[in-house]
């Protein structure tokens, strides 16, 4: 659950207050708010909330567990309840934060359900991109498969480990990777970075969540207002025809 306090990250006036005003307001900020809040120190997921871990118990905590990149929601305390709180998956969930080389994290060109542009890595020489790991049982990496849609949205992939720098020290050879099905790249080669995740020597023009919808709203001829958000929640036809490459007119 969201607070109507979390609407005032949204920096247009106005949208934010048809939110806060508005019967489904969570839906609503669970699209606009992507890819939510989340700690800048490692921490632990345990029973539904984030406890901060101690750099010494960090590789005893990692052994056995599998790496896996957390580009966009999935490093959120927010979206790890909404995945795994209510499963029969109680082991706790490693998150290890640092910087990856040479990468950005950007939109991918599909709509997740619940209406938001979801995130995925691409390349970007001279980038410096932060990053987050989950470390991950088999049991849980199985279920995350689940929850990304793979293979249908997301295939999942195996990348070097070395463009990745985690500040616990920690340096596994590969970790894996969900990477978007329908790409990253938009209308004119445009490829659009997520504003929320910080960079050094970011290449690409910068969104906010409600700027992207906005931006694939405006190409399909429609204009971004809450309700047509919802029409997109409600309506997986209109939703998969307004993030194509082509557009309903």
């Amino acid at each position: 659950m969201f607070s109507l306090s979390d609407a005032q990250t949204i920096t247009d006036p106005v949208l934010r207050e048809q939110i806060e005003q508005h019967p489904r307001a969570q839906e609503l900020l669970r699209a606009f708010l992507y890819p939510y809040a989340a700690p800048e120190h490692d921490f632990l997921f345990k029973a539904g909330a984030c406890e901060p871990v101690a750099q010494v118990d960090i590789a005893r905590l990692a052994n056995g567990r599998i790496p896996v990149l957390a580009v966009g929601s999935n490093r959120a305390p927010v979206q790890l309840g909404r995945k795994f709180s209510h499963q029969n998956l109680s082991d706790a969930i490693l998150v290890t934060h640092g910087w990856m080389d040479h990468h950005d994290i950007v939109y991918s060109a599909h709509m997740t359900g619940y209406g938001a542009i979801p995130a995925t890595l691409a390349p970007s020489p001279g980038t410096k991109v932060r990053v987050a790991v989950t470390w991950l049982t088999a049991n849980q990496l199985s279920h995350m498969h689940v929850t990304e849609s793979v293979p249908v949205h997301y295939s999942y992939q195996q990348l070097h480990g070395g463009d990745i720098e985690l500040d616990c020290g920690l340096m596994p050879d590969h970790v894996g990777a969900y990477q978007s099905v329908a790409g990253h790249i938009f209308d004119q080669n445009d490829i659009f970075a997520v504003s929320a995740i910080e960079t050094q020597g970011r290449q690409f023009k910068a969104f906010h969540q409600w700027d992207m919808i906005a931006y694939l709203a405006r190409r399909a001829g429609y204009v971004m207002q809450p309700k047509f958000v919802l029409r997109l929640i409600d309506d997986p036809t209109l939703r998969k025809a307004v993030a194509t490459r082509f557009p309903l007119k």
